[in-house]
């Protein structure tokens, strides 16, 4: 197994194919690992060809909070530190808010596609359910972008700082 076997037998597939319903065997020895800024790596080298992390992130999955490229003949395990996608920017328009992740993907904040929030590094962040069961994280300036849209609002309730978006709202943060 190797990045150019991958690349290749993902040729030619639409934007995001079917691999819910692709069930290769399991291919291990090589590392896959994303960090927390959303870097991706192969083998402890950093993979530089964006085209090639858009490819990637396409056919990634997550079987029971497993994360795998997944092609026709390979599944290939991605060790993720916080998640796949990283959300670099939104927009706010009359009643719903969207999010650009930094895999030319983007999508509205909606009752399927939330937040919730984890624990991580002696605090709580948020994730947001991006597609699939596939969960993206905020980069920092956008979060804290986020957070001052909120407060300025005052979007707040029960102590927790949200976002409202097609009529629901998106819990970002914690009030102390």
């Amino acid at each position: 197994m190797s990045i150019s076997k991958i690349k290749k037998d993902l040729e030619g597939q639409k934007k995001f194919p079917p691999v819910d319903q692709w069930n290769p065997d399991l291919c291990e020895g090589q590392e896959f690992f994303i960090d927390r800024e959303g870097n991706w790596f192969y083998n402890n080298s950093p993979i530089k060809n964006k085209k090639l992390i858009n490819l990637f992130s396409t056919v990634i999955r997550n079987d029971d909070n497993n994360y795998f490229l997944v092609t026709p003949l390979e599944k290939v395990p991605v060790k993720v530190e916080l998640a796949p996608y990283k959300v670099i920017d939104f927009e706010i328009s009359k009643n719903n808010i969207k999010l650009f992740t930094n895999m030319n993907y983007d999508f509205v904040l909606n009752a399927l596609n939330t937040t919730r929030l984890i624990a991580y590094n002696n605090s709580e962040i948020p994730l947001v359910h991006v597609r699939n069961n596939i969960e993206g994280f905020f980069d920092r300036n956008i979060y804290y972008k986020f957070v001052d849209f909120a407060l300025e609002n005052n979007y707040i309730e029960n102590k927790l700082l949200y976002v409202p978006s097609i009529n629901h709202n998106h819990i970002i943060g914690n009030i102390a």
